[in-house]
């Protein structure tokens, strides 16, 4: 049954369940439409209609906020705190890091203090 064209609840939850367990891993828009049982474009279209960002922006969007908690331990170096979070190096997570929170990670950390 279609939902106003979004994904079902169930199919958005086992979705974002999925994510979140893989964060740190390579995540395909063919994976998430796997997991959502369909097609990567009726996915992505789903995908956004339910959640208002398309899937790529929401992982992003999920891994900055895991490199926010990550950050909290001050003695964990950023680069390393990237990789865990799921970027391909600290210059990516930089990049989106600032584009969700206005602020470098090491200005987030700092502020921290």
């Amino acid at each position: 049954v279609p939902h106003k064209g979004g994904l079902a609840p169930v199919r958005l939850r086992r979705v974002v369940e999925f994510i979140a367990a893989h964060l740190e891993d390579d995540i395909a828009l063919t994976d998430l439409a796997a997991v959502a049982e369909l097609s990567t474009h009726h996915f992505g279209e789903a995908f956004k209609i339910a959640t208002g960002r398309p899937p790529y922006r929401y992982v992003m969007d999920r891994r900055v906020e895991r490199a926010r908690e990550l950050l909290r331990d001050g003695a964990r170096p950023i680069a390393e705190i990237a990789y865990a979070a799921g970027f391909s190096s600290q210059a990516h997570l930089t990049t989106n890091f600032r584009r969700v929170t206005g602020v470098t990670p090491g200005r987030f950390r700092r502020s921290l203090g």
